[in-house]
């Protein structure tokens, strides 16, 4: 099972609805939603379609980036509220046991999941959460630095998802034009024998939280595939345009960008919606903006990922 690592923000839920409206997504992904605005719209729009569709995920109730209050229970009133509620509750530990455990009784919740990420440093209210009921997923980020932690959630008898953080962020776009395609990811070759039930990332995007963006001077379209000639590992290619002097013409950077992806993807015989989708733009001549470049970039890992799991 692979378990993506989003915030919910506009495009990335597009990413997710979109795929789930036209059948993509099935039993095999089960995306992990972390709020960053105290507000429902999107939301509300997501879950209409996974409601639909007889879709789940996780939302995380008590997100710990943006304009969210972790200890807040905005979040736990929003899912609480919902009919047939398709968001299952996540909680981020921040040796915030307390809150988690009277979370759990007080809102009666079921099929809950506890992620841990690098904020904490309480082994035991960690373990503590773990081991209720109420909890059947456990998410883990880099488990190789709790080695003590790791083994014992391994003899729990739960969903472990081991959480990597797989992209290698540039400190601008232009720095992309000098990297070749890399090996992206091999955790869903490795991960059952190693003892997860499932595995994560933060797809192509940073895991760091950046709030806003301005206009780049270089427009970068971030693709994975399956690479047969490297054991069906997952590579990434940073398909970046040339003309990266000025924050003029994104238009024709998006062009620039969107002509080496088509060509690579010819060329490798690769080709699914997302795919198309930067296809139609550059042939229509139109620069579709910054976020749908990114929804297309997550729509195709997605796509790739979901590939692998149902050979």
């Amino acid at each position: 099972m692979y378990y993506p690592f989003l915030r919910a923000r506009q495009f990335e839920l597009i990413s997710i609805r979109e795929l789930v409206a036209d059948g993509t997504l099935q039993d095999s992904i089960i995306p992990v939603l972390e709020p960053v605005k105290e507000e429902f719209g999107n939301l509300n729009i997501a879950h209409d379609i996974f409601q639909h569709h007889e879709f789940n995920c996780f939302l995380i109730v008590n997100p710990q980036v943006g304009q969210t209050t972790a200890h807040s229970t905005f979040f736990l009133d929003y899912i609480s509220q919902l009919d047939h509620c398709r968001f299952h509750p996540a909680f981020i530990y921040t040796d915030n046991e307390d809150f988690i455990q009277e979370a759990i009784a007080d809102y009666g919740l079921e099929n809950c999941m506890i992620i841990g990420l690098d904020s904490f440093s309480n082994d035991i209210g960690f373990k503590a959460c773990c081991a209720m009921p109420e909890v059947t997923e456990i998410m883990l980020l880099d488990p190789g630095k709790y080695r003590g932690l790791d083994r014992h959630i391994k003899t729990l008898g739960k969903n472990y998802i081991r959480l990597d953080d797989l992209f290698e962020k540039q400190a601008k776009n232009a720095d992309f034009l000098e990297i070749p395609g890399h090996k992206f990811s091999e955790e869903h070759l490795y991960y059952r024998e190693e003892n997860y039930q499932g595995f994560s990332d933060f797809t192509t995007l940073p895991s760091l939280y950046v709030e806003g963006g301005s206009t780049p001077r270089a427009v970068v379209i971030h693709l994975t595939y399956q690479n047969e000639e490297d054991d069906n590992t997952i590579w990434i290619r940073h398909f970046t345009s040339e003309s990266n002097d000025s924050i003029a013409n994104v238009q024709g950077k998006f062009a620039q960008a969107a002509e080496k992806a088509i060509a690579f993807c010819d060329e490798k015989g690769i080709n699914n919606v997302a795919i198309e989708e930067i296809r139609k733009y550059l042939t229509e001549g139109r620069y579709p903006g910054l976020g749908t470049v990114k929804k297309i970039s997550i729509k195709n890992h997605l796509i790739v990922v979901d590939a692998y799991l149902l050979r």
